[in-house]
């Protein structure tokens, strides 16, 4: 007899595991089912490896490549451990195998067959692989293979100029490489603001990083141990390419009547995003409104809302206000004084539709702006709140007072 289920739940990464708990937490039967990797993609391959990653090289790497990796999955394994138990805690009954979706009622997991009022599927996103010629050669990684690699490359191309190409940039010149940074279109991450761009690519003058725009990729080609990366105008060698154009839903088709929530869903692929759809199918009010994004290189980039740049497409009347890190104290007497935020703000002066931080904490100061975009917070409410000092976030209210200041 199969098992029945209020829930059966397809992946344990963000979205199916924050969906497990509160199905579990509302007195709901809940089955969780993941094949290998409780946490999923941003657990193993992408937001926790990195941001280790990032943090383990900031006062420099010893030569142990695979003892640094090594590092990083101990930490992997304790948080993948933790969630296993949290979930089990919570009442929720846990299946280790691949999941077939026989239809909207029932699945079945290594033989198993389970019921359930409803399927949810979770089942997260894959990297995108490029149809160029050779991109099967050994030496060319993604964010899934890269962990494999057993040294540091001399000379390393990474293919796509996006948020995920450029932290690896980061970490493989803390560790060591020159990095060539290859992107097809005119421009590299394409969702900031010219200046926000700018300001984040001078910071990485005298760093052995080079970017070229406007170079798409012909073909890679083995060349006596290296990797020959051939353009239409050009052929360099390199000791190694990362791949790192994007990730794209799982592609797997589903009965009517299933639920997609996570990557699995659509853009934007943020684990926070996920978690926002898993809250969702227990809230109506949850609905996701806005989703700020974070670029974790040093300096950071935190946007939330509306960019200058889709403020002038729309039309739409406007004003900006920057304030520089350097104004603020904290940030001066502790050299974090790199960067700016910026405001968006409606022609009157009343409400944020946008905001842009780059510089140190950028993605912990963003929160508060999120808030006030998303609930439509006067400015003059958001004057108010008082901000400890000496801190970084004390910059949000500078900035308020700014806007106050330039309105007179």
């Amino acid at each position: 007899m199969p098992s029945k289920y209020n829930f059966v739940i397809i992946g344990a990464g963000p979205a199916g595991a924050e969906a497990a708990l509160l199905a579990s937490k509302n007195h709901h039967a809940v089955a969780l089912i993941e094949k290998d990797k409780w946490g999923g993609t941003c657990l193993y391959e992408g937001c926790i490896p990195t941001k280790t990653l990032l943090h383990l090289t900031k006062t420099g790497y010893d030569g142990d490549l695979r003892g640094l990796f090594a590092r990083v999955f101990e930490k992997v394994t304790a948080i993948s451990a933790s969630l296993k138990d949290n979930l089990a805690r919570a009442g929720v009954t846990l299946f280790e195998g691949e999941a077939k979706i026989v239809d909207e009622h029932t699945v079945t997991v290594d033989g198993v067959m389970l019921m359930a009022e409803r399927i949810i599927y979770a089942g997260g996103s894959e990297p995108i692989k490029l149809p160029i010629p050779g991109s099967g050669l050994d030496r060319i990684y993604d964010s899934h293979t890269v962990y494999e690699m057993s040294e540091v490359p001399s000379q390393l191309a990474i293919v796509g100029g996006g948020y995920i190409g450029f932290e690896w940039a980061e970490i493989f010149y803390r560790l060591g490489s020159t990095v060539t940074i290859y992107e097809a279109q005119p421009q590299v991450l394409t969702a900031l603001d010219e200046d926000v761009r700018r300001r984040l690519l001078g910071t990485l003058r005298g760093k052995p990083v080079s970017v070229k725009t406007n170079e798409a990729i012909a073909a890679f080609e083995p060349n006596a141990g290296r990797i020959s990366v051939l353009t239409k105008t050009a052929k360099a060698d390199y000791d190694a390419v990362f791949i790192a154009v994007g990730r794209r839903p799982s592609r797997l088709a589903t009965p009517n009547g299933v639920s997609k929530i996570g990557d699995a869903l659509g853009a934007p692929l943020l684990a926070h995003k996920a978690g926002a759809d898993a809250r969702r199918l227990f809230d109506p009010h949850e609905e996701p409104s806005l989703i700020p994004s974070v670029i974790y290189t040093t300096p950071e980039v935190a946007i939330v809302g509306l960019s200058e740049q889709e403020a002038k497409a729309k039309p739409l009347s406007y004003k900006t206000y920057k304030l520089p890190y350097r104004a603020n104290s904290k940030a001066f007497v502790t050299d974090a004084d790199e960067g700016f935020v910026k405001l968006i703000v409606d022609d009157g002066g009343q409400f944020l539709l946008g905001a842009a931080i780059i510089g140190q904490e950028a993605g912990d100061i963003i929160n508060v702006l999120t808030l006030a975009i998303q609930e439509r917070i006067p400015i003059a409410k958001l004057k108010r709140l008082v901000f400890p000092h000496p801190t970084i976030g004390e910059l949000i209210g500078q900035a308020l007072a700014l806007i106050e200041e330039k309105n007179g």
